[in-house]
């Protein structure tokens, strides 16, 4: 009972800290393309006036939030995997003490995928909040 009680609060843990990250991943892309926004605002402007839909002018600012959140799920998991790797050698010392085997392992490929495909999602997540807030205060003069 102890065990279990001692695994619900680290899931608990982990479910905290992963929303959190996942909130910071939205507010660094958000920030992201709000700057590209800017730093853009003279191009967009000549686009709208040649006649540019919003669509049209959003659809870069998306792939680039997408692959921004993708590459940070790639770190995220380059992390993870590494961790894993480092603790089961220290656990395997700790676990020895106790006359027992334990073992963490690195995440399935279907978890893996998720991580990316969620990480990649929260990017483009973060892009289109961004461009929406943003891209409808650009009117061409």
């Amino acid at each position: 009972y102890k065990l279990e009680a001692l695994l619900k609060f680290g899931r608990m843990a982990v479910l905290i800290l992963a929303s959190l990250l996942s909130l910071a991943l939205i507010a660094v892309t958000f920030n992201t393309i709000r700057l590209q926004i800017l730093t853009q605002h003279d191009e967009i402007e000549v686009a709208k006036l040649i006649g540019a839909t919003d669509g049209f002018i959003r659809r870069p600012f998306l792939y680039f939030g997408a692959t921004q959140g993708l590459l940070g799920g790639i770190m995220a998991w380059l992390i993870v995997t590494a961790s894993l790797l480092l603790l089961n050698h220290q656990l395997g010392a700790l676990a020895q003490l106790y006359a027992s085997q334990f073992t963490l392992h690195p995440l399935s490929f279907g978890d893996s995928l998720s991580l990316l495909l969620f990480s990649a999602y929260l990017g483009w997540l973060g892009a289109w909040l961004s461009v929406a807030r943003h891209l409808s205060q650009i009117e061409p003069r």
